[in-house]
């Protein structure tokens, strides 16, 4: 600001400013695992879900409509941000690459279709913002487990590099955008290749939930 209002007399400062050193910052996050039993079986499980799985942000879950869904395909198109007290639906996501395709597995899609509805434009997930967190951190602090919502995205980050998931595919499948133009924008991977992705990820999760029913049955 004091540069550009210089330039306005022809003053051409040369400034050199020293930014202090970014401290990393460390977190221990629960396990893809201790996250599904967390909250299976409670009424925030789809939303966690949404976000850990498929790897979605808070306000893209809470966009998601019903006439989102065609068959086994959901598009992530639309947001609501909660802001100054009020929603704020948005048609489009954060940033261009976020608006996409996923092919969601069958166990989501069965949590959708319980969702009680009567309109196509109706909300899939329609527990406000500050119920949804409260909630979120109720179930949190019970398991003695300390994130954000928005690590859900970051643990779904780290299970795709867990599974070797090429670069490529986890941008696309995440909306993430990166400084590499060539790979961010000019470079698309094929739709065989994508549901190869997809059903990797998806058999993990699934031995997730196959795994939560063993123990809950013993």
């Amino acid at each position: 600001m004091i540069c550009a209002a210089l330039k306005l007399y022809d003053i051409n400062p040369i400034l050199h400013v020293t930014y202090p050193a970014k401290k990393p910052k460390l977190k221990e996050l629960p396990t893809a695992e201790q996250v599904i039993d967390m909250v299976r079986g409670t009424d925030i499980e789809l939303p966690c879900l949404l976000a850990m799985w498929l790897s979605l942000r808070m306000s893209e879950v809470r966009g998601l409509q019903f006439r989102d869904l065609k068959d086994n395909t959901l598009t992530v198109c639309c947001s609501n941000i909660y802001f100054d007290g009020k929603n704020n639906v948005r048609d489009q996501n954060k940033t261009y690459k976020s608006t996409r395709k996923l092919t969601i597995p069958d166990y989501i899609k069965d949590l959708i279709m319980a969702v009680s509805h009567e309109k196509e434009d109706e909300f899939i997930v329609q527990m406000e913002y500050q119920t949804l967190r409260s909630k979120f951190y109720k179930l949190l602090e019970e398991h003695n487990y300390h994130m954000t919502f928005h690590d859900l995205r970051h643990l779904s980050a780290s299970v795709m590099l867990m599974l070797n998931i090429p670069d490529k595919h986890a941008m696309e499948r995440g909306g993430w955008s990166t400084n590499s133009t060539l790979k961010s924008v000019y470079q698309h991977t094929f739709s065989e290749e994508r549901k190869q992705v997809d059903k990797k990820i998806d058999d993990y999760f699934n031995r997730l939930i196959e795994g939560s029913d063993k123990d809950k049955n013993l």
